[in-house]
């Protein structure tokens, strides 16, 4: 997954940034307000590849303040190399300084929050016996943005309560999987990469 691409890139940052390309003017599925780089990009982050959401429907969705929401998204493609690059090349294209948080989604001046500490250890936190699992699916080797992808569209076809048994041997997934449901709000019940277990939301 880390192999080298064209200009010296790597694939997964490469794969971010023909996305990029690829949703350039792109309306938002839930409201039709024009979606910029840095909500597509956090679309990409959510699991909305093919059908990007403006910041305010992407929230909403999730029961989420927007602000909340925003920081917390943020802070995630912070820590991912390939993301980060997507998200400062959506700055550069729509004339920010790739340094502060954009103004299209930040007043000027704010910062975003970074999470805490104890927000990202959680996965450490794992209960001593494994949940019964409803479904289960074995992800291989897939990452990034194709992993998020097809989890949502699992766990949207699941009742609220269901839990997957996931395995996930991308390198990245015991750092991403947990991340990820918090942003979401289904429940990372348990975990020991490369298998891991969550139990979709209510409601």
């Amino acid at each position: 997954m880390d192999e080298t691409a064209p200009q010296g890139g790597s694939l997964r940052t490469d794969t971010v940034l023909r996305y990029l390309q690829r949703v350039r003017d792109a309306r938002c599925v839930g409201c039709g307000a024009g979606v910029c780089g840095h909500e597509a990009v956090m679309s990409l982050v959510m699991g909305f590849q093919g059908s990007p959401r403006c910041l305010p429907c992407l929230a909403v969705g999730l029961g989420r303040l927007r602000h909340e929401f925003r920081d917390h998204v943020f802070a995630y493609i912070d820590h991912h190399e390939c993301l980060r690059a997507g998200w400062d090349e959506a700055s550069r294209t729509e004339g920010f300084d790739p340094a502060p948080p954009p103004a299209c989604l930040w007043a000027a001046g704010a910062e975003a929050t970074p999470v805490s500490d104890d927000d990202r250890d959680h996965q450490e936190r794992e209960p001593p016996q494994q949940p019964a699992a409803t479904a289960q699916w074995d992800a291989g080797d897939i990452g990034c943005g194709d992993l998020v992808l097809e989890l949502r569209m699992r766990l949207h076809a699941m009742r609220p309560g269901d839990v997957l048994r996931l395995t996930a041997r991308d390198p990245g997934a015991p750092e991403d999987l947990p991340a990820w449901c918090r942003l979401t709000g289904h429940a990372l019940v348990s975990s020991r990469h490369p298998e891991y277990w969550i139990k979709r939301k209510e409601g």
